[in-house]
């Protein structure tokens, strides 16, 4: 067997489940933090046209908005994949139970301690999400401290504080970080953060399936514009020298005027 994977119920962890059982895992246990799962993917209800080629433009407040209230209501895992764990009779979910720590046994087996008690495992596969923390990643130590934040610029209502938000960074129009300080670190501007990070300044267009397509062309014909923009004298140089001919000359014959036989009485 395969062992006894224990994921967290998103759509990560149903993934790993799944594929751990149609691997032939003798038993699966899931260990779901949360009480419940969310039933509806609230997500969905924000993927129109407009969100998906004006959020960016949206003013602040209203940004924040749509993007705590999404957090506060989470994302269910899909229906499809949730059913492919749910399918096999030794799957198990375990609701209300958080995983507090592992340690090995003597004899090589994990015992994972959980909100519900202890559980033995031979295999323990983490899908516990993610989170902004640039101090977890050394490459981008030169620009962590000069990049700004959202937490730098705005000051949420009361009552929607939310720590994800506050760590997003603000980023242009084009995906690109913007300084704390103008001109503290040079080139800055030219790094894009195209990932889940940029959902509070543009939206889902740069982290959800359904519109990523959308952001990705603008942030292709931003950058397009940019490089025009910037060798914008080589491309006239370049159009000037162009010499390759579309006639050659000899691709009509010039015509004989006709009589004009005057206006009519």
């Amino acid at each position: 067997t395969l062992g006894r994977p224990s994921p967290l119920a998103m759509s990560s962890a149903m993934d790993a489940a799944a594929t751990a059982l149609e691997g032939g895992a003798a038993r699966v246990d899931l260990l779901v933090r949360r009480a419940d799962l969310p039933r509806v993917n609230k997500g969905k209800g924000a993927g129109s046209p407009g969100m998906s080629q004006g959020f960016w433009a949206l003013p602040d407040e209203w940004k924040w908005r749509f993007r705590h209230y999404l957090n506060v209501q989470q994302v269910p895992p899909p229906h499809g994949s949730t059913l492919r764990v749910s399918r096999h009779a030794n799957a198990h979910f375990h609701l209300g139970a958080a995983a507090l720590g592992a340690v090995m046994r003597a004899d090589g087996v994990l015992r994972v301690d959980t909100a519900k008690g202890p559980l033995a495992a031979d295999f323990l596969i983490f899908c516990t999400g993610f989170r902004t923390d640039w101090s977890k990643r050394p490459e981008f130590a030169v620009i962590a401290q000069h990049a700004r934040l959202w937490r730098h610029r705005f000051v949420p209502p009361d009552g929607l504080h939310d720590d994800e938000l506050d760590e997003a960074p603000d980023l242009g129009p084009l995906f690109e970080f913007q300084p704390r300080t103008p001109g503290a670190c040079p080139g800055l501007e030219r790094v894009h953060c195209f990932n889940y990070a940029a959902a509070l300044t543009h939206g889902a267009g740069a982290g959800d399936i359904p519109q990523i397509s959308d952001g990705g062309q603008r942030l292709a014909r931003g950058i397009a514009a940019q490089l025009l923009a910037e060798d914008v004298a080589v491309h006239f140089a370049a159009m000037e020298r162009y010499a390759e001919p579309e006639l050659e000359g000899d691709e009509w014959t010039p015509a004989a005027f006709p009589a004009y036989d005057g206006d009519p009485a």
